[in-house]
């Protein structure tokens, strides 16, 4: 099990996250895409509320598919691309069915994504003790 913390010789993080991760035991990693708010069908939600919960439900269904979950997780990037967006990404993690707080997290604001119509990307890292494949 990777742990999950914040050292306590750092001043507290700014937000709901945890400082690293620690892979202590060989293990499989997993680097995992930006993840976009567009669903199997290849509809993009239309908000960015919307978007984030369906761009967080993509990601665990891409640790799902390798054998894993989100307590896998050792790093996430979410990029928005408008700090007014904020509000939408604080509902959207309200209305998912499980818990994102206390990964070690990076949130960007950036000018743009790919498609001027996409709000969000979620990128991450994961890793699961090996046991063998």
């Amino acid at each position: 099990m990777n742990k999950i913390w914040s050292p306590h010789t750092l001043a507290a993080p700014a937000a709901n996250y945890h400082q690293c991760a620690l892979v202590s035991q060989p293990s499989r990693w997993l680097n995992i895409a930006g993840q976009l708010g567009i669903d199997q069908q290849g509809t993009l939600a239309p908000d960015t509320e919307g978007q984030i919960v369906q761009a967080w439900e993509n990601l665990r269904a891409v640790l799902q598919a390798n054998d894993m979950d989100l307590q896998d997780l050792v790093s996430v990037r979410l990029y928005l691309v408008d700090r007014g967006d904020l509000p939408a990404y604080q509902a959207a993690k309200a209305r998912l069915g499980f818990d994102v707080g206390g990964l070690p997290t990076t949130l960007l604001f950036v000018q743009g994504l790919f498609d001027p119509l996409w709000r969000v990307e979620i990128e991450a890292q994961a890793a699961k003790v090996f046991e063998g494949d």
